[in-house]
């Protein structure tokens, strides 16, 4: 029998008891499959398989339970104890006697997999497993196959395939060929369909389209391109999702001129003509690249030929124009999905708001922000933490311009951020202190600075600044002095010399001149050079004995 497999570290196709070479068949003109003479010894040298641990040894708390004592058997009815030892397989073409037969897996070997499938899907599997390997058919192991792609393990499933005894027939190939695509294993896949069809098999379009998925995930284009050929040469046209794989693997490997070319070829076929999702696969690759303005026009393309954008559609615009760097062009485009009445359009989801109220906080546009923000909190999605975050930051610098309007976006914000959870940053906790203080709220820009304190927080000096600026505007002097022993004592900061400067101006007007003397030796202790303006005349006595 001829092998296919001279590029692979494992032989896939099961080793038969071979006595002579088989003649190849024949592929299809367009179909090139390379060829290795075959040997007696088809397989030998090449690493086997490993052995898989019978998985029958604790029974399961179930109806099953003695169905599974049963698979310990070693075929006539005596039960190993212990660790039962692994089976064998004869090699193909050695004598038996003088060389030592490798173990391989067995079809009971794979009893645990499929014990968790539901009980109508295990019973006759289960029944197969109990008898000895040389009576199952290739129709029983088809269906051990079949049950062991059903619970997820591919890798059992292609396992019992290479060691399967009998000539595998095109359902047995196909399982295989689908386990390694779901494997992420195409280059073994497409191998496999070699095998398959050189075997004078003819795979299905379900099984042709496993390869292709899988080769374009990968970006293997090109072999792509010849399961394709293949398809026709054997008489099995591909569909459009076939032609959307293929798109997907050349934007993927930034082939996209290709991929417009194929796009606008599929737009004037009468057979496969193109979905929405054709359009929007190429609509993507052109937007990850930056080229919104072509993806705009495959996107009224897409209109014009009476297809509807869907979600998916949308969110790919809307990422190109934001990482082109035009994020006012996506809130544009965000608000008319908003707006917009015609059942054509999707509703914005959350990965929608996401992405524009993310691209927006970076660029600054706060006001826009804070819009998809309200859209986003009306719709029922919740922004992240992080976009939270930022936003908050966006809406307390606003305050320095107008804090009436801005100040209660900002505490609506940061108090959801610390309800949701998330903890604010350090810089996030000063912006707001600062927000506070401008917009009049001193006390609670005092419980906030308070509380950085108790958290261990970094304190900005514009921060704790403007607290002590609004306090001593506010004529509340001992809050302010509070403030300050708070920065210089607990957290061992030293407070720059405008927050000094603020606290000595306003103990002057109230004529505590000790107090400011007191205030003034601090700051030249801890090296601020404070303003003199604020010691008046009737202090002058007083100054005399401060050390300069």
């Amino acid at each position: 029998m001829a092998s296919l497999y001279h590029r692979s570290s494992l032989p896939l196709s099961p080793p038969h008891q071979l006595t002579a070479p088989e003649p190849p068949r024949a592929a299809p003109p367009s179909y090139r499959v390379s060829t290795l003479p075959s040997s007696p010894h088809h397989g030998s040298a090449l690493p086997r398989p490993p052995s898989f641990a019978c998985h029958c040894k604790a029974p399961l708390q179930d109806i099953d339970a003695e169905l599974l004592r049963a698979l310990q058997s070693n075929g006539n009815g005596a039960l190993h104890h212990g660790n039962p030892s692994p089976p064998h397989v004869f090699h193909p073409g050695s004598d038996g006697a003088s060389s030592k037969r490798p173990p391989r897996l067995c079809a009971r070997d794979c009893a645990k997999r499929i014990m968790e499938l539901p009980v109508e899907e295990r019973v006759k599997v289960l029944d197969l497993l109990q008898r000895d390997d040389a009576a199952l058919t290739v129709s029983d192991y088809n269906d051990i196959l079949s049950a062991l792609a059903r619970a997820g393990d591919h890798a059992s499933a292609v396992s019992l395939f290479r060691a399967m005894p009998v000539a595998p027939d095109a359902h047995s190939f196909a399982t295989a060929v689908r386990c390694l695509c779901l494997q992420g294993a195409p280059d073994e896949a497409k191998l496999a369909l070699d095998e398959m069809v050189a075997r004078g098999f003819r795979p299905g379009a379900a099984t042709f389209s496993a390869v292709v998925g899988c080769l374009c995930k990968r970006g293997r284009v090109s072999r792509a391109m010849e399961v394709l050929d293949a398809m026709r040469a054997l008489g099995c046209e591909p569909t459009i999702r076939n032609y959307n794989s293929l798109l997907g693997g050349l934007c993927y490997v930034g082939r996209l001129e290709e991929a417009l070319d194929l796009l606008n070829n599929l737009k004037g076929s009468a057979n496969t003509p193109p979905d929405i999702y054709t359009f929007t696969i190429v609509l993507d690759g052109f937007c990850k690249v930056g080229r919104t303005e072509e993806a705009t026009a495959i996107f009224h393309d897409a209109i014009g030929m009476g297809l509807s954008p869907t979600i998916f559609t949308y969110n790919a615009l809307l990422n190109g124009h934001c990482k082109e760097g035009h994020p006012l062009r996506a809130f544009a485009l965000l608000m008319e999905m908003c707006d917009s009445e015609a059942a054509a359009c999707p509703r914005p989801d959350r990965i929608s708001f996401s992405i524009v109220l993310t691209a927006l906080l970076r660029a600054g546009e706060t006001a826009a922000a804070w819009q998809v923000y309200k859209r986003m909190e009306r719709t029922g999605f919740e922004a992240d933490g992080r976009a939270l975050d930022t936003l908050a930051r966006g809406l307390c610098r606003r305050c320095a311009a107008d804090a009436s309007a801005a100040l209660g976006d900002a505490r609506e914000v940061f108090g959801k951020l610390v309800a949701s959870g998330h903890e604010p940053v350090s810089y996030t906790y000063c912006l707001m202190a600062q927000a506070l203080a401008r917009g009049g709220e001193v006390d609670a820009a005092v419980a906030l600075l308070e509380e950085m304190v108790r958290r261990g927080y970094a304190l900005r000096k514009r921060a704790y600044t403007d607290v002590v600026r609004a306090l001593c505007d506010r004529a509340r002097a001992r809050d302010a002095m509070r403030v300050m022993v708070l920065v210089m004592i607990v957290r061992d900061f030293v407070p720059g010399r405008n927050a000094f400067d603020a606290l000595l101006g306003e103990l002057g007007r109230q004529g505590r001149w000790h107090d400011a003397m007191a205030v003034y030796a601090a700051a030249v202790k801890r090296g601020v050079v404070v303003s003199w303006k604020h010691l008046t005349k009737e202090e002058e006595r007083v100054r005399v004995g401060v050390p300069q």
